[in-house]
């Protein structure tokens, strides 16, 4: 039963028609290199150095490396070690988080979810300069205009010469 399976499926594939037919066993060698088309130059073999070995103590050398892992696999490093970077405290980090999404929100006109995470900052941080402003903005698309103007005169007495001291001064002038 195993024979005529084998025989069916070497059938089926073609490669017993094709040896009956050319007279050639399939269980010849075959080359080992692709021939190569005859433009193409073929190197010298015999002009080829074969790869130098290296050395008992350069191979020790090389595992004692301090910027190569031999262990599982190989990798290696070449750039120094980093400068530690100075962390950020919990709390600058989640008013700068709160400030960011809050903007974000903003710029989506999602007003009422802006306002929530600015709030966030200005709870945690009063003197946060930038949810001050942003607050404002998003109280005053909302028509918490009484609001708005608390958070702009707020960021006046921070910085009555900052940078968008002018801007809010005009945003005040348009909630009178």
């Amino acid at each position: 039963m195993g024979c005529i399976v084998l025989i069916l499926a070497l059938m089926a594939t073609g490669a017993w028609a094709q040896s009956a037919q050319s007279g050639e066993s399939t269980s010849r060698p075959q080359p080992d290199a692709v021939p190569s088309p005859p433009d193409v130059p073929i190197p010298d073999q015999g002009t080829l150095s074969p790869p130098q070995e290296k050395s008992k103590s350069k191979r020790a050398l090389n595992k004692l490396d301090p910027h190569c892992i031999d262990a599982i696999f190989h990798a290696c490093w070449s750039s120094p070690q980093a400068a530690p970077q100075k962390s950020i405290p919990e709390v600058e980090r989640q008013v700068a988080e709160d400030i960011d999404v809050g903007y974000y929100y903003l710029r989506d006109k999602n007003y009422a979810a802006s306002e929530s995470r600015l709030k966030e900052a200005v709870a945690i941080k009063p003197d946060s300069t930038a949810a001050l402003i942003g607050l404002a903005q998003a109280q005053q698309k909302l028509g918490k205009y009484g609001e708005a103007r608390m958070h702009y005169e707020a960021y006046l007495e921070l910085e009555p010469d900052g940078a968008n001291a002018e801007k809010v001064r005009k945003a005040l002038a348009e909630l009178k």
